[in-house]
């Protein structure tokens, strides 16, 4: 038997599953796919719905858009660790996916709390622009490192 065979796996990479689980189970729990409805903006809120059901959606809108700014800061600061090396393309794509996400996200809220008019497939290609880039930084940091 191998080493590697033998060691049992770390907490830390348990603990990191399960909150990841519970992230996309908080997720799907307030999608409007998972509970049939039709007529709804992001995370549940009715068009015609009640002021708390959009007070909801309106902070997690906010909550998310808290973490994408989070992670956006992380990426520029990686990136000017890297200077001008190999990996640092990825890192730049990685950046730009999330300012993608970013514009999406708060389209998304303005149209929510109804600050903006918008059609849904405006947000739904920024949305798809930032899963191509964060795709083409994930491959140029692969094809780097192997």
């Amino acid at each position: 038997m191998r080493l590697n065979e033998l060691r049992t796996p770390s907490k830390t990479g348990a603990g990191i599953r399960l909150t990841l689980l519970a992230g996309f189970c908080l997720i799907l729990l307030f999608t409007p796919a998972a509970w049939g409805q039709s007529d709804v903006d992001s995370y549940g809120a009715a068009v015609g719905g009640s002021d708390d059901s959009r007070f909801l959606a309106a902070l997690l809108d906010l909550l998310l858009l808290a973490g994408i700014l989070a992670c956006f800061v992380i990426s520029v600061k990686v990136k000017s660790f890297l200077r001008d090396g190999e990996l640092s393309s990825g890192w730049s794509l990685f950046s730009l996916s999330f300012v993608l996400l970013f514009a999406a996200q708060i389209l998304s809220f303005f149209t929510d709390v109804r600050l903006l008019e918008l059609s849904s497939s405006i947000i739904s290609v920024l949305r798809l622009l930032f899963v191509i880039s964060l795709a083409w930084g994930i491959y140029f940091m692969k094809r780097v490192l192997s």
